[in-house]
């Protein structure tokens, strides 16, 4: 079944519901006079303007029944007993017989006697407070309605939906009873008040399941099972009368259940002390839902516990269940609370323009002369042209702050797009594209998580993007600094910018392996005529001296062809390589090295071809740099992982004062910075008494 199916099937039960109730209210008998307690809690009677009498007693079919002020009582069982209980079902049953066969006698004090006779109740009879509790009911429900249709089958909406279903059952049923004239028939008034109990232990129950199974589900299905077999066992309870009274067999056990709810919702409240988004759900969730019954509680069910009059009417109190309804509905906007998305208003939209025809018609048809079918014509235009564009324009300036549509995040994006020209610049030019469209409150990079397409995490908290260079992802954490919630528009959209960089990275990767193909081929050449013509003149050299020129000659080529290979070079190859070479010069100057790198999670790494031929350069000038400026008996080299990349040590001893400002100033420290400054890094140069340091730190991202 569709959603709208749904809301027609309930829109549908509602309206057969709310029908039943006003005939049912209009059923009831009305003589015209009005019924009153006056200060000193006696039961008094006044026919139109007149001043109010205190009642003698009632003649049914002649017979004498007293004027008992629990026949005038809002609530029935607000009485102290059982026993009273049924003495007033009793009365009520007789005096009304005696008034449907037109057998009943008003005595007043002064002995005046006015026989009752019952007319058909008017639709005008029917008081505010009639309408104002089956308002609330209706509406509560209706929202309830607006929540269960999208998500039927989650336990905590429709525990959510039950408690509408409850609150509508205790308002229809108090609707009718409590605006009575005066009599009503015993039987139907029995049963309206098992009604309104039904619906007030109800409404317990599923609040109790609702507080103990969202956000977080608790206590299981025992929680649940508790809960109901309690609404069964109170219900027996007071149906059977196993107790004394009212008050121990029905209010007790709902604020018993109402406190157990209450437990719930504290634990809820520490489960989610550490989690900011969902613990400002949980808060607003529980002032609603408290804000809403807190009145209730205490101004209709500890009164009838402690047999104290009641602060205000019963139906007043009732409306204050709205606080939580209103409360909810507001919590789905800003909390997404049931994981309820933007359509929800789209069902509101619907729902709200057929209510709008059908005012618009009423009054129309009751205030002009029309025919039924002008004035739906010309409500159908009013609401068109007047309602319609409000509620557009309304929306517009809700929505427009997160507006996701492309025309508004793509000129954002361009400027990062058009600016990439390596991998290095696209991978941060993907992560500024996702922080302008998103404007997230966290970015964080997971290395181990490997993703191919976008995902919604820990109920829109969190959006996991692929990163672009295709190992790891991105989690964006809080959408526009955690004022919202990710959506599915939100996955669309990051769908759609993730398509954009695609081609881009499709442009730099044909690119980049026009340029491979054309460094292979420099590669090959240089490989095939000078590296010949070198090892020619290393064999054909007599001096050893030209001989050695020829070799540092032939391991620069070989450098030089190495950073032409385009794969990536291990860590441990690469350190293997430069522990040889600087020894191998150490040791030609009798001089110590020491070498550590045995970093762990720097030997997991790996250097680029440009990484390795700088970094490898930057190591051999800092030696050339100690021994040919300072005199030292040791060397220190120590490779070690940093927090972004990799870190250089060379450490020396020996430093004369006069060649300090050589060695600060001359070319192979601009060499040194401007190979570090290349790989995105810095370089620094820390000189001592006699001991010299040079610190080269490069990301390797």
């Amino acid at each position: 079944m569709s959603v709208q199916s749904r809301l027609w099937a309930g829109l549908a039960l509602l309206i057969l519901i709310i029908v039943t109730v006003v005939f049912t209210a209009l059923k009831l008998p009305h003589t015209g006079w009005t019924f009153s307690l006056d200060p000193e809690q006696q039961l008094s009677a006044a026919q139109g303007d007149t001043e109010p009498q205190r009642i003698s007693h009632f003649l049914a079919a002649g017979e004498q029944v007293p004027a008992h002020p629990h026949l005038a009582l809002e609530e029935p069982d607000v009485v102290p007993t059982y026993v009273d209980f049924n003495q007033l079902m009793s009365m009520q049953t007789q005096l009304y017989g005696a008034l449907r066969a037109g057998q009943l006698v008003l005595v007043l004090d002064d002995g005046s006697q006015h026989p009752l006779t019952d007319s058909r109740r008017p639709f005008s009879a029917l008081p505010g407070m009639f309408w104002l509790q089956l308002g609330c009911g209706t509406l509560g429900l209706l929202i309830c309605l607006l929540v269960l249709a999208p998500r039927p089958n989650d336990k905590a909406v429709r525990a959510f939906a039950i408690t509408g279903a409850s609150y509508l059952l205790f308002t229809c049923a108090a609707s009718i009873y409590s605006t009575r004239e005066l009599l009503i028939d015993g039987s139907l008034f029995r049963f309206l008040s098992f009604l309104n109990h039904t619906g007030a232990m109800l409404f317990s129950a599923a609040l109790t399941s609702l507080l103990w199974n969202y956000p977080t589900r608790i206590g299981g299905r025992a929680v649940d099972i508790f809960a109901y077999s309690t609404f069964v066992l109170c219900m027996l309870t007071d149906t059977l009368q196993w107790v004394e009274g009212p008050a121990t067999g029905s209010y007790i056990w709902v604020f018993g259940l109402f406190l157990f709810g209450l437990l719930g919702s504290g634990v809820q409240w520490w489960k989610a002390r550490r989690r900011p988004l969902e613990r400002g759900a949980v808060r607003w969730m529980l002032l609603s839902i408290y804000a809403g019954t807190f009145f209730f509680a205490g101004g209709i069910l500890i009164p009838a516990i402690l047999q104290i009059p009641a602060p205000a009417d019963q139906g007043l109190l009732f409306t204050t269940f709205l606080l939580m309804y209103a409360g909810l509905a507001l919590g789905v906007v800003r909390y997404r609370l049931f994981q309820l998305e933007r359509w929800w208003f789209s069902i509101w939209a619907w729902f709200l323009g057929g209510v709008a025809v059908v005012i618009v018609d009423l009054i129309l048809a009751s205030m002009l002369t029309l025919t039924t079918t002008a004035a739906l014509a010309l409500a159908t235009a009013i609401v068109g042209w007047l309602y319609f564009p409000v509620r557009q324009w309304l929306w517009q300036r809700i929505m427009r702050k997160y507006d996701m549509q492309m025309e508004r995040w793509l000129p954002r994006v361009i400027p990062h797009l058009v600016s990439v020209s390596s991998a290095t610049q696209l991978a941060e030019a993907w992560d500024a594209s996702l922080r302008a469209v998103f404007d997230p409150l966290l970015v964080d990079y997971d290395a181990t998580s490997n993703v191919v397409d976008m995902t919604l995490l820990d109920d829109g908290t969190t959006l996991r993007i692929p990163a672009i260079t295709g190992r790891g992802a991105l989690r964006l954490q809080h959408a526009h600094q955690g004022r919202r919630l990710f959506t599915r528009d939100d996955l669309i959209n990051a769908r759609s910018l993730l398509s954009l960089f695609n081609v881009v990275r499709e442009r730099l990767i044909a690119r980049e392996q026009g340029a491979h193909s054309e460094r292979d081929r420099i590669r090959r050449d240089i490989h095939d005529d000078l590296g010949a013509k070198l090892l020619t003149m290393l064999h054909r050299s007599p001096e050893e001296s030209q001989r050695q020129l020829v070799r540092d000659a032939l391991n620069d080529l070989r450098e030089l062809l190495r950073s032409m290979e385009s794969g990536p070079v291990p860590m441990a190859a690469a350190l293997e390589t430069w522990e040889q070479e600087a020894r191998q010069r150490c040791e030609a100057r009798n001089v110590n090295l020491a070498w550590e790198s045995d970093d762990e999670q720097l030997l997991q790494q790996e250097l680029t071809p440009e990484q390795f031929s700088n970094l490898t350069r930057v190591l051999r000038e800092s030696i050339t740099n100690s021994l040919r400026h300072a005199t030292p008996d040791t060397i220190s080299v120590t490779i070690q992982s940093s927090a972004h990349g990799i870190q250089m040590n060379i450490d020396n001893d020996g430093v004369h004062a006069a060649s300090k400002q050589e060695a600060t100033t001359g070319r192979g420290i601009q060499i040194i910075r401007y190979r570090t400054e290349q790989l995105g890094g810095f370089a620094s140069i820390a000189p001592d008494e006699d001991y010299w340091r040079v610190m080269v730190s490069v990301p390797l991202r």
